[in-house]
C-alpha cells in the first residue's frame, strides 16, 4: 500500500465522519491536537505492551497503528458528542479542515511505516514540508471555531 492511497482514505473517512456527526471543528481540532500529544508520549511505551498482550502486526507496523490510534482517539471520542453544526456550509468546511488537520498530524507515523511511490511521495513530502503551518493554520482555525461557538444555555432575564 502507498502513502497516496492510505491519505486519501484517511482524509474521506474522517471527513464523512465529521460532516454526518455535524460536529464542530472547533473542540474536534483541540482533540487531535491532544491526540497528538498523547502518541508523542506514549506510542513508544504503549507498544510493547501491546505486543506482549499478543497482538502481532507486520504491515503496518504495531507501533504505527498505536501511534495513529492514540492521535485519533480523543477526536474520535468528542465525535459522538459536544457542540455541532447547524447548516451546511460550516458543516463542509469543518468537516475539511478537520481531515485536513488530521491528516497533518498523521503523516509522519503513516508515511514511515509505508512504501513511497512517486505519487505518494509527492504528497508526504508536501505535508511533511508544510506540516507546520497546517497545523498552525488549524489549530488557530480551531480556537476561532470555538471561540465563536454559542453555547446552549440559556440566559435568565433579571427580575430588575
Amino acid at each position: 500500500m502507498n502513502v497516496a492511497l492510505i491519505s486519501a482514505v484517511v482524509l474521506v473517512v474522517l471527513f464523512v465522519l465529521t460532516f454526518l456527526t455535524k460536529r464542530r471543528f472547533g473542540v474536534l481540532g483541540l482533540a487531535l491536537a491532544a491526540g497528538a500529544m498523547l502518541s508523542s508520549l506514549w506510542a513508544e511505551t504503549l507498544t510493547p505492551i501491546i505486543e506482549e498482550a499478543g497482538v502481532e502486526l507486520s504491515a503496518p507496523p504495531l507501533l504505527t497503528v498505536v501511534s495513529v490510534s492514540l492521535g485519533l482517539l480523543p477526536a474520535v471520542l468528542l465525535l459522538f458528542s459536544g457542540p455541532s453544526y447547524k447548516t451546511l456550509i460550516p458543516r463542509l468546511g469543518g468537516a475539511f479542515c478537520f481531515s485536513i488537520l488530521a491528516l497533518a498530524l498523521l503523516i509522519e507515523p503513516i508515511g514511515q511505516s509505508l512504501m513511497l511511490s512517486e505519487q505518494g511521495e509527492q504528497l508526504y513530502d508536501f505535508f511533511v514540508s508544510n506540516r507546520v503551518y497546517i497545523v498552525t493554520i488549524g489549530l488557530v482555525a480551531a480556537l476561532f471555531d470555538l471561540l465563536t461557538t454559542r453555547s446552549g444555555g440559556r440566559v435568565k432575564a433579571s427580575k430588575h
